[in-house]
């Protein structure tokens, strides 16, 4: 029996059970998409949870308290912090961490903030001179705030492009007066664009001198210092700057068991590790999900080829008394149960890349999965394995059977 001789044999066989084979049709497709997407949602969420540490910079090391869940640069109100104002002049020093260049303390809250008759949500954070530098921010209207203006307290602030687009459409924000917290702030400059940093909006976010965030946005009961952000003088410097501040901090605090601390010390590395930890972690878990998506299918296809087998037992008799060999009856089964997998398998394929697109047309805010020729090539060869694994004990079953024997069964 030739292929071709196989494949029609095949169409004809599933003509006759057309409602079971599109089912099972079905069932391949939702495993194959199933795969594609949350192979591609994976790497998309562990990419843009690596993008997001390492947007924080190689040669940065994050100081926060023990038990405050990190986030970026900020940490939530209302976390209790053990981190002073003392503590950020002690790293800034050079006697004590001579591997930094500077040493950025940052309080933040999520705050409304009002423009005449427009009222917007975002990150308030209040920080140092240093900052722009040290998170890798740049200047695209107007100016950040001096050191000056951090000693005085003076109520300026700079926006993101996000939060200065949505409380001054077609204006001109510099000069601009908002306010946060029933105080007025005058927008001094804009940050340029940084874009989603993981689900995260770099550039939703107000940034004031953090004296002026402490007198009038904070509350009393907040912690003045969430964070310090330590600048190494380069990456390869991060690992000594670590320890440098783990110790002055440590004589800080007056602790003399390190397993005591009452901080945390993390590198971009400690941070990528973890990351990368928790992408492995979920990419496990959602290629189970796909894998039993597919064994559902595979299931599936061979309970239509098994039933097909009992009902189709004379047909088989006849074709082995005509002169039909093992063989021929083998590969009929298999091309019908190959055909149900390919025709799932490339819908399938589709559905998963269309269920991406509209992931990242319709939920901006997540990090768009992106359907790549490993997640591919993963779910065709994952479908494939199913689809004649599936198959190859009912053509066996078909092959086996003897004419006499498959006449007499009817």
């Amino acid at each position: 029996m030739t292929l071709l001789d196989a494949l029609r044999a095949a169409f004809r066989g599933l003509e006759r059970h057309w409602v079971r084979a599109v089912l099972n049709m079905i069932g391949i497709m939702a495993g194959v998409a199933s795969v594609v997407l949350l192979i591609s949602v994976s790497h998309a969420v562990g990419s843009a949870a690596n993008s997001q540490v390492e947007g924080l910079g190689a040669d940065l090391v994050v100081v926060y308290s023990s038990g405050v869940s990190s986030s970026g640069v900020q940490i939530g109100l209302g976390s209790t912090s053990t981190l002073t104002v003392n503590d950020a002049n002690a790293l800034a020093n050079p006697g004590y961490v001579p591997d930094a260049v500077q040493a950025v303390p940052t309080a933040a809250l999520r705050d409304n903030i009002t423009a005449s008759s427009r009222t917007w949500q975002t990150d308030v954070l209040g920080s140092t001179l240093g900052f722009p530098a040290a998170v890798g921010y740049t200047m695209s209207e107007g100016r950040f705030f001096t050191s000056a203006e951090n000693k005085t307290a003076a109520s300026v602030v700079v926006l993101g492009q996000t939060a200065a687009h949505s409380l001054f459409v077609n204006l001109n924000p510099i000069g601009q007066l908002i306010r946060i917290n029933e105080h007025p702030f005058t927008v001094i400059g804009v940050f340029g664009q940084r874009g989603y940093s993981g689900t995260y909006n770099q550039d939703d976010i107000a940034v004031m001198p953090i004296t002026s965030e402490w007198a009038y946005v904070l509350p009393a009961s907040s912690p003045r210092v969430q964070q310090i952000i330590v600048q190494a003088t380069s990456p390869q410097t991060t690992p000594a700057v670590k320890d440098e501040v783990t110790n002055t901090l440590l004589q800080q605090h007056n602790i003399t068991n390190p397993s005591l601390a009452d901080f945390q010390v993390q590198t971009q590395q400690d941070l990528l590790a973890a990351s990368q930890r928790v992408s492995t972690v979920m990419s496990w878990m959602l290629g189970a999900i796909a894998v039993i998506a597919l064994l559902t299918g595979g299931i599936a296809i061979m309970s239509l080829m098994l039933s097909s087998v009992r009902e189709r037992v004379f047909e088989i008799g006849i074709r082995r008394a005509v002169g039909a060999d093992r063989g021929d009856i083998l590969a009929q089964f298999m091309a019908e149960a190959l055909l149900i997998t390919c025709i799932g398998l490339v819908a399938g394929v589709a559905v998963g890349f269309g269920a991406a697109t509209l992931i990242a047309d319709f939920v901006p805010d997540v990090a768009a999965p992106v359907v790549t020729w490993t997640a591919v090539l993963i779910a065709v060869a994952s479908a494939l394995f199913v689809g004649i694994v599936a198959g190859l004990y009912p053509a066996m079953r078909a092959a086996s059977l003897e004419p006499i024997e498959a006449v007499r069964r009817v």
